[in-house]
């Protein structure tokens, strides 16, 4: 029992970790792999959502009279808009990939919180974004699963 609910809990942050741990460690099945670690994966998925929800309201509501009063001070002069070079990544990155590469990536290259952070602030409007989510954790662990099960051994050797 001890085992599934650690399995879940670092599922939920950082999923592709998880998978040597639950296979060789634990000894988990096939089935019981891909079970366990899409519940922490799912769990982390909505857990992290609401959490990037409340904090962009709160950084929101903090900062907002800062902003507008920033805005309203320099209205008068028409300043043109620096953009930095992080500034110029991000839009770069989300203006070539979008929506389906944050998704594809979440679960491998990101971790299931900031790959959940940068949904919700980027695509808010998109209703199936985290059935997307979802969907890419349910098909990357039976891609995992199957790796470290079956192929696994080979590449130890």
């Amino acid at each position: 029992m001890i085992e599934i609910i650690t399995a879940i809990l670092l599922a939920s942050v950082k999923y592709a970790l998880t998978f040597p741990l639950a296979v060789y460690e634990f000894k988990f099945s096939f089935f019981e792999t891909v079970l366990w670690l899409n519940v922490g994966g799912i769990l982390g998925v909505y857990f992290f959502a609401y959490l990037s929800e409340g904090a962009l309201r709160l950084w929101n509501k903090l900062f907002r009279n800062r902003l507008r009063n920033l805005k309203n001070t320099y209205k008068n002069k028409k300043k043109k808009r620096v953009f930095t070079r992080r500034n110029r990544r991000i839009i770069n990155i989300k203006q070539r990939y979008g929506l389906p590469g944050i998704i594809i990536t979440t679960p491998v290259l990101l971790s299931i919180p900031v790959g959940v952070f940068l949904v919700v602030r980027y695509y808010n409007l998109d209703r199936w974004k985290f059935l997307y989510l979802v969907a890419s954790n349910i098909v990357w662990s039976i891609i995992y699963t199957a790796f470290y099960m079956f192929w696994g051994d080979v590449f130890s050797k």
